[in-house]
């Protein structure tokens, strides 16, 4: 791309962090009782509604997935290792509460790191430390894939999983991990499950989907929406569209490359940036920090720069979610679920003089998903 079609002014501007958009978090609740596997009886696991607390409590846990999961979801999940008998945990994406026993629901997704030191587990042998990753289809498990494990005990850690149109991308600690293939369609999954050797701080659903509403989705009230979607398109991207108006939705799906230097999305009106939304990512050899740039242009020249310089939220070679929201006055920006900054249109500028959507730079995208 071009070096200064984008403009260089180094003027700051305060942002404007939007509060349009709901982000649903789960922190855990220990389960009472005992276990709900019984010898030779399969039976389903209560489910615990979970409640915002500070409290880091222990697992089994399980929990319904508001919504369910689809093309565009993500969970997060935050927790510590734990030092105990079990050497191993597992997250479960299950297609089902009935998670024990002879007749289990399919496990779409069983996430397994193991912390077993030769001679350790469990008499003796060759050990097994790495992370296992399968799926369980009519009681039979699959074939494993295994990775180099990257988690220590009694450290905390993030686990990412975004669901994509043909696959889980799944990382830890901000990392890429490994794309992990759908063996069950992604619309069956319903719960969550984690047990073993770990303490969950919280599980976050992103985007948030509250009971009740989860079929605004896929229809409103009001009449079925548009949903348009592109897979994997290349890069430079353009959509020429007519208008963006309220409450119409980009949703982006992409990843920074590793040796990345920035990438912009923009919403044009003809030649004109009606909003120009830059990345800069930060660079070690020549000491520079990653920066989020906002501008638009008049006559083709480029106003004040609204820069975000401070906690920069993107990283190289991991994915992130962006979504812009349509208002009268603003485009709104979310990131990874939660509400990043708000753009003000400029220039007496309308969204309905919106005619073109781009994606430049250094990146690959993984979906668009445009809903009007």
């Amino acid at each position: 791309m071009g070096k200064d079609k984008e403009g260089r002014d180094r003027s700051e501007a305060p942002d404007n962090k939007g509060k349009h958009h709901l982000e649903e978090e789960h922190r855990v609740e220990k389960p009472a009782g005992k276990s709900q596997q019984e010898k030779g009886k399969t039976t389903p696991l209560k489910v615990h509604h979970p409640k915002h607390s500070n409290n880091k409590l222990d697992v089994p846990y399980t929990t319904l997935i508001p919504g369910g999961m689809m093309p565009g979801r993500s969970i997060t999940i935050k927790g510590t290792v734990i030092d105990n008998a079990m050497k191993r945990f597992h997250v479960d994406l299950c297609c089902g509460l009935l998670i024990h026993g002879d007749h289990m629901d399919n496990k779409a997704l069983h996430i397994n790191p193991r912390f077993e030191k030769p001679g350790a587990w469990p008499f003796g042998g060759a050990g097994d430390e790495q992370i296992v990753l399968n799926s369980l289809i009519n009681n039979q498990w699959g074939s494993e894939e295994r990775f180099i494990n990257a988690f220590k005990i009694e450290e905390q850690f993030t686990i990412r999983i975004l669901a994509l149109e043909e696959y889980f991308k799944i990382a830890v600690n901000g990392k890429h991990l490994c794309d992990y293939e759908y063996r069950v369609k992604v619309d069956q999954i319903k719960a969550i499950h984690l047990d073993g050797c770990v303490r969950v701080d919280y599980i976050q659903f992103q985007p948030a989907i509250l009971d009740g509403i989860a079929q605004q989705i896929a229809g409103s009230p009001m009449g079925p929406q548009v949903l348009n979607t592109l897979d994997r398109p290349s890069v430079p991207f353009q959509l020429p569209i007519n208008g963006f108006k309220p409450p119409e939705i980009f949703h982006i799906t992409l990843t920074p490359f590793l040796s990345g230097e920035r990438f912009t999305i923009n919403f044009h009106k003809g030649e004109e940036w009606i909003f120009h939304f830059r990345v800069d990512l930060p660079n070690k050899e020549k000491k520079e920090k990653g920066c989020v740039i906002r501008n638009s242009t008049k006559s083709l020249k480029w106003g004040t720069e609204e820069r975000s310089p401070n906690d920069f939220p993107f990283h190289k070679g991991v994915t992130c979610d962006l979504r812009f929201t349509a208002f009268q006055r603003s485009i709104a920006v979310d990131l990874n679920g939660a509400p990043y900054i708000q753009f003000a249109f400029r220039n007496q500028n309308q969204p309905t003089d919106i005619n073109l959507l781009t994606v430049k730079g250094d990146c690959v995208i993984h979906r668009i998903v445009h809903k009007g």
